[in-house]
């Protein structure tokens, strides 16, 4: 049956890295440039959360069923990601290169293309969607001294109870960031090695 067939497959493919660099062949049944860059894109948009991918039309766009399709995008990704995170098309190539060394030479031709065109575009907007950190927006502390407590050795021992206002940066543009309070206590042991 095809769908044990496409399982066979799908279990060969995941014994390397992520997956077969293989499922790249898919590219050939393009009937244009432009369906792969589309892929491409679409896997840049989606390589942090593969279930993003809009498989339906990746396949149709291909003529390939959506596990295929899946495969192909899982090995764009990787291709994606080692381009964008070494900042260098040649370290895409190479993975390439050696993962699939019996690629088409005008296919290889066409992804180095893709990729070289693409590369500075996805740079600045992997930079624009890092996730950023919290931002302090307001800190109150005070001293507390325990003068009852489970631990009879504690008594009397003066901590600081501090109190942060953290803006999480919003996920979405056009959202306002919501602010949160962060409480915790540091014994003066604890702040002493803090402000060594």
């Amino acid at each position: 049956s095809r769908s044990s067939r496409t399982m066979a497959s799908m279990v060969a493919h995941s014994h390397h890295h992520a997956g077969s660099l293989k499922a790249l062949g898919y590219l050939l049944k393009a009937s244009s440039k432009v369906t792969v860059l589309k892929a491409f894109n679409r896997a840049f948009m989606c390589r942090e959360n593969l279930e993003e991918a809009p498989l339906g039309a990746i396949a149709a766009d291909f003529g390939i069923t959506e596990a295929e399709a899946r495969q192909l995008t899982e090995a764009l990704v990787e291709v994606v990601k080692t381009a964008v995170y070494n900042s260098r098309v040649s370290d895409a190539m190479a993975l390439i290169d050696e993962d699939y060394s019996e690629i088409d030479g005008r296919l290889r031709g066409l992804v180095e293309q893709v990729l070289t065109a693409q590369l500075p575009d996805w740079r600045d907007a992997s930079v624009m969607s890092r996730p950023a950190l919290p931002k302090l927006v307001d800190v109150d502390w005070r001293v507390d001294v325990k003068t009852a407590s489970d631990q009879v050795l504690r008594m009397n021992v003066p901590s600081v109870l501090v109190d942060l206002k953290v803006q999480d940066q919003p996920t979405n543009t056009g959202e306002v960031p919501s602010v949160r309070n962060v409480d915790f206590e540091l014994s003066k042991e604890a702040l002493n090695t803090m402000l060594d």
